[in-house]
């Protein structure tokens, strides 16, 4: 009988050439080039750095319209949220806010401020609806550039193995600091203690399996996966797993629907013996936790993450959120408790973000769509 691995290794040995397209793709890492090159209207220089914000399995949930000569209202793309995963719609939120945050950097670069208005007519009591995000005008103070934008195209989630040497105390401080989220609202915070670090080590790994292990979330997941670089360039969005030749795989049955759901697949027992070690040897972590959840909250905590990933991103570390142990879908619920238990969040104290931090080596650009694909209307 044929194995995986023996199919595997004569795809290896077998010469290939890419199969003719009608029309060549589109470079899917575009965006991340010199974004905004040649745009008069700093809102659509502003919204080229934006759509490069970090967000939940790479869904881009992002609908913007323009108003005026300096207005700019942010919706969410209903469509593209994770209704299992996040059933309050509180990580997407999260990468809205992101979103925004990006928008008001690349708005300093020309002198411009970004006055944000949170859900300017009203915030949903429940899951997102189709009233707006955010509202934002863009006013010349001739401030400064922030010195985070610089690190917008080199931002990257990274997903790699990181190193066994903890980031320094000073490149973590760095990171806490320019979060802007040591208030009343949100708090930053880092954990490279050994015995503390083993414990978010053990709960984040059994989190992420419990995932694998969840049917509607690995459904979830599997919806918004770009198996081979072809089906990454024609979606331009999802979490991309670079397959050799996948219609050859898909077609022996390697890559079909129930091999990559089943937990028990070979597939999956070698992916998950990769995410373990990678969750088991975590140098530390960085999380943000906030007083309460209102929707305009998850808004503040995801421009604070953005920041927290631009100042690693600065400092020559890599970040990876770990979010499964943060979700709040039954499945999770007694996980979610621990979590919780764990960080010390009391009463309507949330844990909003937890991530890994350290070194690795440097991975490409994620796909994003073209920036036109997120404007409702033009500039009138």
């Amino acid at each position: 009988m044929t194995t995986r691995r023996h199919a595997l290794a004569l795809l290896a040995a077998a010469p290939f050439a890419p199969a003719a397209c009608a029309q060549p793709l589109a470079d899917p890492a575009a965006g991340w080039r010199d974004p905004g090159a040649g745009e008069a209207d700093p809102r659509r220089f502003a919204l080229a750095h934006a759509i490069l914000a970090a967000n939940p399995h790479n869904t881009q949930p992002w609908l913007v319209e323009f108003d005026g000569e300096d207005g700019m209202t942010l919706s969410c793309d209903l469509d593209r949220r994770l209704p299992f995963t996040d059933p309050l719609d509180r990580q997407i939120t999260l990468g809205c806010g992101g979103f925004l945050e990006l928008y008001a950097l690349a708005a300093s670069s020309r002198g411009l401020r970004a006055e944000v208005t949170a859900f300017p007519e009203g915030a949903p009591a429940g899951r997102l609806d189709a009233r707006p995000l955010a509202h934002v005008r863009l006013i010349a103070d001739a401030a400064a550039a922030d010195p985070l934008f610089a690190a917008i195209v080199q931002r990257r989630t990274n997903r790699n193995p990181y190193a066994a040497a903890p980031p320094s105390e000073v490149a973590l401080n760095a990171v806490l600091q320019a979060s802007g989220a040591d208030n009343a609202l949100l708090t930053a915070w880092s954990e490279v203690e050994t015995a503390r670090v083993g414990q978010i080590r053990d709960l984040v790994w059994r989190a992420f399996d419990r995932e694998m292990r969840t049917r509607g979330a690995q459904e979830e997941t599997y919806n918004w996966l770009r198996l081979g670089r072809e089906e990454r360039a024609r979606h331009r969005d999802g979490l991309f797993i670079d397959v050799p030749v996948p219609g050859l795989l898909r077609a022996i049955g390697m890559l079909d629907r129930d091999d990559l759901l089943n937990p028990e697949s070979s597939a999956n027992r070698q992916a998950s013996a990769e995410w373990r070690e990678k969750a088991m040897t975590a140098p530390a972590f960085m999380g943000l936790r906030s007083a309460e959840d209102a929707p305009a909250t998850r808004l503040a905590a995801g421009r604070a993450y953005a920041r927290m990933n631009l100042a690693a991103t600065a400092a020559g570390l890599a970040i990876h959120p770990w979010s499964q142990a943060l979700q709040e879908y039954e499945e999770m619920k007694d996980l979610y408790d621990e979590a919780r238990a764990l960080f010390g969040a009391s009463g309507g104290e949330t844990l909003q973000m937890l991530v890994r931090v350290g070194h690795a080596a440097p991975v490409e650009a994620a796909a994003r769509r073209a920036m036109n694909d997120f404007i409702r209307n033009e500039a009138r």
